[in-house]
């Protein structure tokens, strides 16, 4: 009977887990608009996937060349998304929204496996309230998805400790996927992993068959894609995730910023994670169940690794977050009485219902603000530019990235941010029709005969396409 119970308790607290994680991700995310610049840029690439079918070597026609940031998973992923649902803002942001649902699950299964299931409830709930993450969950970005490949294959090693070996293929499978994800981040698992199993004098652990196989099938496939796009991308990319994360000197950030960013941005729930902190060591001693040092290791080692690279940024370390949740639900399930903890589970639920209701009765017409001259301009541009069999489309000054996404018929574009360069173009003969999406205020500083030659076209807020016409004649009224 206590089985059932507490199987009963689980359902219900992951159910009450997952409704909140839908509610926070995926509300209003159908709404145009809200993407960041990386997320329309990586969107980007994914629509130059549909157009070319090429998805090795793929171009940025944000930066006009070949993309060699990251690894392509999030990418490829995304590209297959819009093949079919179709090139939109939710379907762009629906990787990394079904990452974090997922996550928040992977963070309550390893919770209860840990400990019990009030530390994986308190963990996930920590995890959503912690900065961010709900923001960069609703993006095209690649964050999420390196979170949850992460907390997977840590899930996956600690199987292999308790129950089967054979979760070092998953270990291997996901650590792959983690890298394919984002790079020098997906090497997390790795590294975690080895720093704990020579912590623990563990040497035959790897000597194990399967733990090779593993480490194998982390590896391969990344080296057997360099070995693809060795030619195009391979000089690129370890010169973007490495040399210039630790060298670059456009980048001189203080050694003490990641201390600076969770003492400031996770202030409220430091006390929490450092108190679980205390907790899994005293764990891990008097029970030896030392699978609870693999979450010390994992929350410390992204700020202390990227504390020695020249590029900081607060991000760069949201993989540890998992694990400093998994410490602050260690906390609140030793701080909370069984009572109070009911109660709190009981109070999300009901807060949940209200919030259900008020959405499904009261729907909001919420609209984000990033980019909303891009969002509103591109049906209107996409008008015009059907009625053209070639053309020539100039941006001054203004975010390549957003207008690309959200043009439908846009697939590449001229930019230039000086003013004489500007001037030159416009002014010299073409044999197609040119538009050129400018601000006003730019637009009036022109010289005059570029003003009395070229005439606005569009206009939204204090953004124009403006149009020589002499080239053409158009009438396009905003939708």
């Amino acid at each position: 009977m206590d089985n059932l119970l507490t199987k009963i308790q689980d359902n219900y607290l992951f159910f009450i887990l997952l409704w909140m994680a839908a509610i926070l991700i995926f509300a209003y995310a159908w709404v145009p608009g809200g993407l960041d610049v990386d997320s329309c840029n990586y969107a980007v690439v994914a629509k130059e996937i549909l157009r070319t079918h090429k998805w090795l070597g793929l171009y940025d026609p944000v930066y006009q060349g070949v993309f060699y940031y990251h690894f392509p998973l999030c990418i490829w992923i995304t590209a297959f998304f819009f093949k079919f649902f179709g090139i939109t803002t939710f379907s762009a942001k629906l990787f990394s929204m079904i990452s974090s649902f997922l996550l928040v699950g992977a963070i309550f299964y390893l919770g209860k496996l840990l400990k019990n299931h009030w530390v994986g409830f308190f963990a996930g709930i920590s995890f959503f309230f912690t900065n961010h993450i709900v923001r960069l969950s609703r993006q095209c970005r690649m964050d999420l998805p390196v979170s949850l490949f992460i907390t997977l294959a840590i899930l996956s090693f600690i199987l292999a400790q308790k129950r089967s070996r054979l979760y070092y293929l998953f270990f291997g499978l996901f650590t792959c996927l983690a890298i394919f994800s984002k790079d020098v981040f997906g090497l997390a698992p790795l590294i975690i992993v080895f720093i704990y199993l020579i912590m623990q004098r563990r040497w035959k652990e790897f000597l194990r068959p399967f733990f090779i196989s593993g480490i194998l099938i982390a590896v391969g496939p990344v080296f057997g894609w360099i070995w693809l796009d060795q030619n195009t991308l391979f000089y690129g990319w370890w010169h973007w995730n490495f040399t210039h994360l630790l060298k670059s000197p456009g980048f001189n950030i203080p050694w003490y910023y990641y201390i600076w960013v969770i003492t400031t941005k996770y202030f409220y729930f430091l006390p929490f994670a450092i108190y679980g902190g205390y907790l899994a060591i005293k764990e891990a001693r008097n029970n030896k169940n030392y699978e609870f040092y693999l979450l010390i290791i994992w929350a410390l080692i992204f700020p202390l690794a990227f504390t020695f690279g020249r590029q900081k940024l607060h991000y760069f370390i949201l993989p540890m977050y998992p694990a400093a949740s998994l410490l602050v639900g260690m906390t609140c399930e030793k701080l909370f009485k069984e009572s109070i903890k009911l109660k709190i589970a009981a109070s999300i639920k009901y807060i949940l219902i209200i919030s259900g209701i008020v959405m499904l009765c009261f729907p909001l017409n919420i609209r984000s603000k990033r980019f909303s001259e891009a969002v509103h301009m591109a049906p209107a541009i996409d008008e015009i530019l059907r009625q053209l069999p070639e053309y020539e489309f100039i941006v001054y000054k203004q975010d390549v990235a957003s207008i690309l996404f959200y043009s439908q018929e846009l697939s590449r574009v001229k930019y230039i941010k000086d003013k004489a360069a500007l001037e030159g173009e416009l002014a010299a003969p073409s044999t197609k029709p040119r538009l050129c999406y400018i601000n006003e205020q730019d637009f009036s500083g022109l010289n005059v005969s570029l003003k009395q030659e070229w005439r606005p076209i569009l206009k939204y807020k204090d953004r124009a396409v403006i149009i020589n016409p002499q080239d053409l004649e158009l009438i396009i009224a905003l939708p």
